[in-house]
């Protein structure tokens, strides 16, 4: 091993949850929505990030800065003029510039220890990230350990005007894994979406689709 792998290696793992999006298809905050967890869904991505990382902070927008859940929580408000995900994440790297991020966004209520523990036991320190191929051949960009390496790169494409991480993801290098289920990646974005994943969660049930 190299010491640039060293270095890598080296990296603490922080936790990140992308809360700070609009909601708009689903008509209401998708991280105060419960599922089968007796609490909302960034209190429950917040507390399963707290077992994997040194700590854990949630992305949020202008508007929910000051609401609870998000104002007992470690929040994070965008600190560059980009947009989506990347914003997110660039802002994070703004509070601990060495950091690897462990990101996992709100809207994806299948996600649980097993997923977690799969990107950080197969973590791939030399790459830009460590993320889940999807069965339809995309690689996951907000269910996923990105390295310090990564900050360099999305921040020159988000200058460009380019804000999709999956790019990046593309262009590699990545470390890929396959996700234990083709619906532990399922994202949740609409009312009927949410009461059929409910509906799922609640009866335990392990199928592959919603």
């Amino acid at each position: 091993m190299n010491g640039s792998e060293n270095t890598f290696q080296e990296a603490s793992i922080h936790g990140l949850v992308l809360a700070g999006g609009g909601s708009s298809r689903m008509g209401q905050d998708k991280g105060l929505l419960e599922y089968h967890h007796g609490i909302s869904q960034v209190l429950w991505l917040t507390r399963l990030l707290e077992g994997f990382c040194k700590s854990v902070y949630v992305s949020v927008n202008s508007r929910q800065h000051e609401v609870d859940p998000y104002v007992g929580l470690p929040t994070l408000l965008d600190r560059t003029p980009y947009q989506g995900p990347a914003a997110g994440l660039l802002s994070a790297w703004e509070e601990i510039p060495g950091a690897a991020w462990l990101v996992v966004a709100v809207d994806l209520p299948f996600v649980n220890e097993e997923t977690l523990e799969r990107l950080v036991a197969g973590r791939s320190p030399g790459s830009l990230a460590t993320a889940f191929r999807h069965p339809v051949g995309i690689l996951e960009p907000v269910c996923t350990l990105w390295e310090p390496a990564a900050r360099v790169v999305i921040t020159e494409q988000s200058v460009a005007g380019e804000w999709s991480l999956r790019q990046v993801l593309e262009a590699g290098p990545v470390g890929e894994l396959t996700p234990s289920t083709p619906r532990v990646l399922r994202s949740v974005n609409t009312p009927n979406e949410y009461q059929k994943a409910v509906t799922i969660l609640a009866a335990g049930s392990p199928g592959e689709g919603c």
